[in-house]
């Protein structure tokens, strides 16, 4: 019987149509599966390398973030500024330390404290993304600021003085209080083809915050090599400890 003539199905006594495929019918059909499963398969495998990398993506940021407050923490600031450095751009650090937190934990209790830092650092990305930097929470009630050396650093340290001390509003036992906090800052440039160890910036931020402490509350200072000298070699081998959690 030729390919598409009428077959008679005897035992129904129905007439219907019933082309018989081809050789080469056949053979598309088994080509068009074979392509469709090797696309399936790709696209499986896209998919699931995108998963991978984002998942990675997610655990790297969730790493540098500080749970509290949203910002950098010292993993981020280390990372952040190990970034910059390798791109052989000279930066600006600022260190900025609340005044006074261990007197207002005892008057209003940790839970107020946590509340203060939230807002706290909400003022020191505020002040930071002004500038074009990050910001980023180093410890208990320090913060810190990566800033582009061309912008006027010692000029934002104080913005970030004068916005701490701001009065702030914190729930305690359900209700509204006013507080108000002062901080200090200080300012170290670090130029990486001249510096070199980017652990410096840390250790030259932390003499000057101790200038800025001795000073008084709420007062700024700019580390100045001729007279805040020390040893920075051996300063810097303990470096990353500035900023312990």
């Amino acid at each position: 019987m030729a390919p598409g003539c009428p077959r008679h199905l005897p035992t129904l006594g129905l007439e219907v149509w019933a082309p018989v495929s081809t050789p080469a019918q056949i053979t598309a059909f088994l080509v068009a599966i074979a392509v469709t499963a090797v696309i399936a398969y790709h696209l499986s495998r896209r998919h699931t390398a995108a998963y991978h990398r984002a998942v990675v993506t997610a655990a790297v940021h969730a790493a540098r973030r500080d749970d509290l407050t949203g910002l950098g923490n010292r993993t981020g600031f280390h990372a952040a500024l190990a970034d910059v450095v390798g791109r052989r751009r000279p930066v600006a650090v600022i260190l900025m330390n609340l005044d006074g937190t261990r007197a207002f934990v005892s008057r209003f209790g940790h839970r107020a404290l946590d509340q203060l830092l939230v807002l706290t650092g909400g003022r020191v990305r505020h002040v930071a993304s002004a500038a074009g930097g990050s910001a980023f929470r180093l410890r208990r009630d320090e913060f810190a600021v990566i800033l582009d050396d061309r912008v006027n650093a010692a000029d934002y340290a104080a913005r970030l003085v004068a916005a701490v001390a701001e009065p702030t509003e914190i729930l305690l036992s359900g209700l509204s209080i006013t507080v108000t906090v002062t901080g200090c800052a200080d300012v170290a440039s670090f130029l990486p083809y001249a510096d070199g160890d980017r652990r410096l910036a840390i250790v030259r931020a932390d003499r000057a915050m101790r200038v800025a402490k001795r000073a008084g509350r709420g007062q700024t200072a700019v580390f100045d090599p001729a007279t805040m000298r020390g040893p920075d070699a051996t300063a810097a081998s303990g470096a990353v400890e500035c900023g312990e959690a």
